[in-house]
Formats: structure tokens, sequence, C-alpha cells
């Protein structure tokens, strides 16, 4: 696989051309290197909120309607994401509409004008209402596990914000949170699609070089997460009025900078990766307890989670517990079979070498990771997943799924009884 080394304007700015003359488009994404993690409980919610107002019109554009048509005009819609750590913008341009379409974007991300501030609020209120049952209690059970694992520290908070803070930031807050965070230095842009480094270098010093300054602010490292998560098994349950309970079983876990960080990723495939792996084989295919459940791991730069999610009707919560009980103990105690690792192992090579069709996977392998990591080539990665032993994975399972790890959330239609089987499945797990 070819390499696409980065460099650095003279302001900061990280570019990545990723030349790929077999596509017809060109896939600009400008990552910037903020999200809740570099949020205070008062500002939380603030880079949600700015992410939604630019696109509400800038000096060039200077309403959503001339600037959503300056894009389509360059080939394409763009979109937007916020998470923990960093925040998002990508679109897909038409090769000959490259220079329009890196002007577009600077100027949406470099001189935003912050109109109709109150409407795109009620927007995001109503946004933030899927969060919230009638009751106005928090039902959404990734925060809720994120305020369990991680109390009283921005990674426990939510991406878009509590409603009543978010209720509370003022334009002077959002220009504040702009100008702090929104520098060349803190920014990662990539080029991706039948684009040479020759042609395209001028064209992003035209447009994001001069005039454009960073700023030490923006380097900030985010609050350090604590080096413990409590003993446990710790649980948070919300009572809501459904037929179902709906659980998230987390587990604190390495960050994406630390050695271990492969071997957690490619630990989960071994647990879920599809209806022959032992999670929904045992859970759903064999016991039919559920519709759906799934196995995740999420990395931040110094720390990370594996979660365990799923759905299931009331009157079979005692019978869930106990089978994902007893997944899960065998599993910690033996690990994988030798029979997963290597159906693991194939489906990896598989899932690697597909990668080469998507332009926003070569985006996250080449330009991603230069936020806050360093990039890990194809054939890198793989020689690494290679030299993974059975038992290098059963020691990781072993430390990963330690039952005084477990942090429990559950939403449902809770009770006595059902309270009584939650508290029991803390012993048993």
């Amino acid at each position: 696989m070819p390499q696409y080394p980065a460099y650095r304007l003279s302001n900061g700015l990280t570019v990545v051309v990723i030349d790929s003359p077999r596509h017809h488009q060109v896939l600009i994404s400008l990552m910037v290197r903020v999200g809740s993690r570099f949020e205070s409980p008062g500002e939380n919610g603030a880079s949600h909120f700015l992410e939604h107002m630019l696109f509400r019109g800038n000096s060039r554009f200077p309403d959503t309607d001339s600037l959503n048509r300056a894009f389509e005009d360059a080939g394409g819609l763009l979109q937007a994401h916020t998470g923990v750590e960093d925040t998002t913008f990508s679109f897909v341009v038409h090769p000959e509409r490259l220079d329009h379409g890196l002007d577009c974007l600077s100027v949406f991300v470099r001189e935003p004008t912050f109109p109709d501030l109150d409407k795109e609020r009620e927007i995001l209120l109503e946004e933030l209402q899927y969060d919230y049952n009638e009751h106005g209690q928090l039902t959404n059970l990734a925060i809720l596990g994120g305020q369990l694992m991680w109390p009283d520290h921005p990674l426990g908070q939510s991406v878009g914000g509590d409603p009543a803070r978010v209720g509370l930031l003022t334009r002077e807050s959002l220009r504040s949170h702009h100008a702090r965070y929104y520098t060349p230095d803190a920014m990662v842009l990539s080029l991706a699609g039948p684009v040479r480094l020759d042609s395209v270098r001028p064209l992003v010093e035209r447009h994001f070089g001069g005039g454009w300054v960073p700023s030490a602010l923006s380097r900030t490292a985010p609050v350090p997460a604590p080096p413990g998560h409590g003993a446990g098994p710790l649980k948070k349950s919300v009572l809501d009025a459904d037929n179902q309970f709906h659980l998230q079983l987390s587990y604190p876990a390495p960050g994406y900078n630390h050695p271990q960080e492969l071997g957690v990723n490619f630990l989960m495939r071994t647990l879920d990766d599809g209806p022959t792996s032992r999670l929904q084989r045992v859970i759903r295919e064999d016991a039919a307890l559920v519709y759906h459940i799934g196995a995740d791991y999420s990395g931040y730069w110094d720390t990370g989670v594996v979660d365990i999610a799923t759905s299931v009707r009331a009157e079979r919560l005692g019978p869930l517990l106990e089978h994902l009980a007893e997944v899960m103990r065998e599993f910690r105690a033996q690990g994988p079979t030798p029979d997963e690792v290597e159906r693991a192992r194939l489906r990896y090579r598989y899932a690697l070498e597909f990668s080469r069709d998507s332009l926003s996977d070569a985006v996250d392998r080449h330009a991603w990771p230069l936020l806050f990591s360093t990039v890990r080539t194809e054939e890198e990665e793989l020689q690494q997943v290679q030299a993974l032993t059975r038992d290098d994975l059963a020691g990781l399972a072993k430390s990963l799924f330690r039952r005084e790890h477990l942090h429990l959330a559950v939403v449902g239609p809770l009770d006595p009884d059902s309270e009584a089987l939650l508290n029991r499945a803390l012993e048993i797990f």
C-alpha cells in the first residue's frame, strides 16, 4: 500500500493528500481537535452547538441557503460530526471544482458570523430530546454509561450537552470557543481521490495559509482520564415506561495510544463479529433472547471503554442476565477459542483489504490519527494482528472483563423484582 506522508503549513495546519486516481470524486475532510472532552461543565455542549452554528452563515455566505448552495455547486453536501475528542467536516467535490470547494471550506471554518443563534438553539434542544423520556429523565445508555464510568470528568459528559446548559450558551461564549479551538495548528485537512500533491499544495496554501495564525491555547491537552475507575461493580438504573429493558455493560480499556489497543480491538472481534461469533450466537441465535446484541470498543487518547449493549422484553430479563453472565465468565476465564481467533484473524484481513475501496477509510487511516496519535499502515496493522497469540488474547480478556470493573447502565420498567435481578447480576458477572 502506498504511503501518504503529511506536511504542515507554516501556521501549523497538517495536510494529507491521498492520491487515488481510480476514483472520480475528491473527499475533503477537515478534522478539528475539539469535542465534549475539552469542555468544562458550564460550557458542555459548546462544541456541538458551534458545529451547528457554522452552517448558519459566514462572511461570504450570509445564510444557510447560500452556504449549502455553494457546497452543492462543488459537487456534494457538507456533513459534520462532533464527538468526544474531535469535530469533523467532510464533503465530496468534483475534481474540476476542487479550488471552489477548498475556498468554501476555508471561509466556512474561519469566518462564521453566528446569525440565527436562537433559532439554531431550538433545533439543538429538539435534537437533545431524543436522549430523554417524557419525564425529563436521561435515558441514553451511552451517556449514562459514561457518567457511571467517568463521574465528574469531561469524558462522562454528553457530546450534545445538557439542555439546561445549552439554553444558557451565548453568542460570545461560542465565539470564544471558536477562537480558541478553530485554529490551524489544531486541525488536520485531508484530500482523498484523484488529486496530486503538486497541484493541490498551492490551492491549500492559498485558502488555508496566509492570515490564519495558530494559537497556543488550542494545543492545551484535555483533562487526563482518572487513573482508576472506582471499586465495582457499579450500576445506574433509570425507570422508563417501556416494555423492554435496555442494558449496557461497560468495562474500562486502554486508549488508542496504548500498546494493547490493537489487541483489544481484535479481542472484541472474537466476541462479536457477526452472527457466528460467540456473543450473537449464544444470546441471539441459540437462546433467542434478543433481537440485537453487540460489543464495541471506543478508544480515546489516554483511555478507552468496551461496551456490550442489548435490549430485552421485561419478562426475559432474568434469563438474559444468566446467559450473558455465563458467556462473560467463560470468556474471562478462558479467552477466545483457537477457532474464534483464526476466524477473526481472517475476517480482520479481509476488512483491511475491503477498506482500500473506501476514501473515508483511507482518511481514517492516514489523516485522522494525526490529531492525537500516529499513522499505522495497513501492513503494520496486519503484522501486529498476525503476531497476536491466543495466550495474549486470553490474558487480555482476563484483565479487561474483571467483575470489579463492570459498569452496568439500565433503562426500563424497573420494579423491586427487576432491581433484585440486576443487583444479583453484579454478583454473578
